[in-house]
């Protein structure tokens, strides 16, 4: 089941981040536990969105988003803040029910694109090919300097 994050989620989400941000190219960046469940509790109530995905009524997933204003006008822009899924549960249809939980989400409130990616280092082209099969299109290149 795909719903809106809730408060008492908050738990389970920062200990789903802090597995996706141990085995992703961020592991070398700092990961504080009070930052990720301030940002998410920001996001449930109403700077975003937090979707997440339940398995015998257990967080295995979620999809944080946001919404703005273009810089160069007023249409306004989905996006991806951060999509994690139990290891055991990516290939499944949970994943796209996510994306579309998001997608939904943004239709409804104007927007006129989604954009999503991945940064992570996991399993790049797959998860390119995953998302191209479900609409979305190359749109450029992600670069990161360590300084």
């Amino acid at each position: 089941m795909i719903r809106p994050a809730t408060i008492d989620d908050i738990p389970r989400l920062v200990e789903l981040g802090h597995l996706l941000h141990q085995t992703s190219r961020y592991s070398s960046h700092a990961y504080d536990g009070d930052v990720v469940g301030s940002f998410m509790a920001q996001l449930i109530a109403g700077t975003g969105v937090v979707f997440v995905a339940e398995r015998d009524g257990k967080v295995i997933g979620a999809l944080l988003g946001g919404i703005t204003e273009q810089w160069f006008s007023t249409e306004l822009l989905a996006f991806e803040y951060a999509f994690f899924v139990e290891p055991g549960a990516r290939h499944g249809i949970i994943s796209a029910r996510l994306v579309q939980a998001l997608t939904t989400w943004a239709e409804l409130r104007g927007a006129k694109h989604v954009q999503i990616g991945v940064t992570t280092g996991i399993n790049v082209e797959g998860t390119a090919q995953f998302y191209r099969a479900h609409g979305f299109q190359d749109a450029g290149l992600f670069f990161e300097k360590a300084i």
